[in-house]
């Protein structure tokens, strides 16, 4: 049951053209089948929330205003850098709009519950709780550094830089090399992030700086982990941290940069349904913000890890906004389960020949999850590759996956080598997956393609195992395991990859009902 969009010169998929593709995987399958399949494929019709008129337009712009007042720091207590980025993001906000249903870049992202919650700085956590949930990560020994940042602020009794090579920096904006970071703090977030990505510039607390000089290799990954301690604010506010890093890597410099994300709380995957249920109606547990810049000089070499593990009832934004010299190599991989709302806004641009890119995403949507990633790719120089591989899971009724890949090869990018791929598996009927690769060429001498599928476990494979003895449910369990595992494999730490794995079963497990 598995469909494609056949490559194109620009191709993308519309509603209309979603209906045929369903109609095509349909073809051939029987009646009560092929309305089932109709129904789960068909585009959602967005609907009007926050935002959808101007009266609401004005209540953002108080959303905005409120959040300002409650979770901007006093300038004159911050390190210069960050002041000159906080009064720009300031002033930048004050002409914004938060987006709503009818901004295409939000068609199926609903964030009105999110705007329906006050914002405040969280209290201070628990020193306890806080040294507990770290304990719990067992980070890798082995890291070269490890930074652990809790609610926006870096807590420097947990963290430890271990072994760097010379010349090498990891940790607070403070201490940081000034010169790396007056030029490349903010310098990609304020012309191509938008609002929440302006509203962390404005709100940051602390900053996350990794340089690599010229010509250096760091051997083992530097990991940094940010934990939401979800303190309640003043007032019944909804706590908000807005973590942010900056990655500086110098000419034919190597690095390896694992971001993980979670809550102090625990996991989303590890809640049980009756208190997933309670929080459908509960107040916003708290929101991660975060932002992180990389900048790479020509035949650097970053690999990026990020997961979001966030607890239930969490919103998480992020935007990683990336800028490649020539012939540097940038290879993200990231895994998102937990929380309730979770949307990335992934920005890489190619600035140089000879460029490689790729980025391979998993997310699993379970009961009450909306995962959304935005990314965007422009080439501009000859010889650049790029892959990207996108595989998303939906097993509740009450779960939606979104996917928008935009991949632009403009017309000095002759020679370009670039794919792109969407998955989609959806376990039960009403799962929603809204996909929409686009890949627009106008370069003439370029090797591109791209494609997307939605569909349910193959029978054939199901077939398969049963017939070696394997029960279906657990048939249905190792296959939908092994379709996130080619991405989870991929992340830069082992202790990392079990943890997701972990969350991936308990997701699943969860959710008998769509095994």
């Amino acid at each position: 049951m598995h469909g494609s969009i056949a490559p194109g010169l620009q191709t993308q998929t519309t509603p209309s053209s979603s209906r045929a593709l369903a109609h095509r995987q349909c073809k051939g399958l029987r009646s009560p089948q092929r309305a089932q399949w109709r129904q789960r494929v068909a585009p959602a019709q967005p609907q009007l929330g926050v935002g959808s008129t101007s009266a609401v337009h004005d209540a953002e712009d108080k959303w905005i205003k409120r959040a300002l007042e409650a979770i901007v720091p006093d300038s004159t207590q911050l390190p210069q850098p960050l002041a000159n980025l906080q009064s720009s993001c300031v002033s930048s906000l004050a002409t914004m709009r938060m987006p709503t249903n009818r901004n295409e870049d939000y068609r199926f992202t609903d964030i009105s519950q999110l705007l329906q919650n006050s914002l405040g700085t969280a209290a201070t956590a628990g020193a306890g709780d806080v040294a507990a949930a770290h304990a719990a990560r067992g980070l890798k020994q082995a890291a070269a550094a490890t930074v652990v940042v809790v609610d926006g602020v870096v807590n420097q009794q947990l963290s430890s830089t271990g072994d760097l090579p010379a010349g090498v920096f990891v940790g607070d904006l403070t201490a940081a090399p000034q010169d790396v970071v007056g030029v490349a703090l903010g310098a990609q977030s304020r012309s191509r992030g938008g609002p929440f990505a302006v509203l962390n510039g404005a709100s940051v607390r602390g900053v996350v700086v990794v340089h690599v000089p010229a010509n250096t290799v760091v051997p083992a990954p530097i990991h940094i982990l940010y934990l939401a301690s979800g303190a309640a604010a003043a007032d019944g506010r909804a706590p908000a941290a807005s973590p942010r890093l900056l990655v500086v890597l110098e000419e034919g410099a190597v690095a390896e940069v694992v971001e993980e994300f979670g809550g102090v709380a625990g996991t989303a995957a590890a809640t049980p349904a009756a208190a997933r249920e309670a929080q459908a109606s509960a107040p916003l547990a708290y929101l991660t913000n975060a932002v992180a810049e990389v900048e790479l000089d020509d035949g650097a070499v970053l690999k990026h890890s990020y997961v979001e593990l966030e607890s239930v009832g969490a919103a998480h934004i992020k935007a990683t906004l990336v800028n490649q010299g020539r012939e540097s190599s940038y290879s993200m991989v990231e895994a998102r389960v937990g929380g309730s709302l979770s949307r990335h806004d992934l920005d890489v641009e190619q600035l140089g020949e000879g460029t490689k890119t790729q980025m391979r995403s998993f997310l699993l949507c379970g009961d009450r999850q909306l995962h959304d990633l935005h990314s965007k790719l422009k080439l501009d120089h000859p010889n650049g590759e790029a892959s990207q591989l996108h595989k998303c899971i939906v097993s509740s009724p009450t779960g939606r996956g979104v996917f928008d890949g935009n991949v632009r090869v403009n017309r000095l990018a002759q020679k370009t080598d670039a794919q792109q791929l969407s998955r989609n598996l959806l376990l039960v009927p009403r799962a929603t997956v809204n996909v929409k690769p686009n890949l627009q060429i106008i370069a003439d001498d370029v090797k591109c393609t791209h494609g997307c599928t939605v569909s349910d476990l193959e029978e054939e494979e199901l077939f398969y195992l049963r017939a070696r003895g394997i029960n279906s449910e657990a048939a249905r369990r190792m296959l939908v395991y092994s379709f996130g595992r080619e991405v989870v494999q991929g992340l830069g730490d082992e202790v990392l990859q079990a943890r997701v794995e972990h969350c991936v079963q308990q997701t699943l497990a969860s959710f008998t009902s769509a095994l």
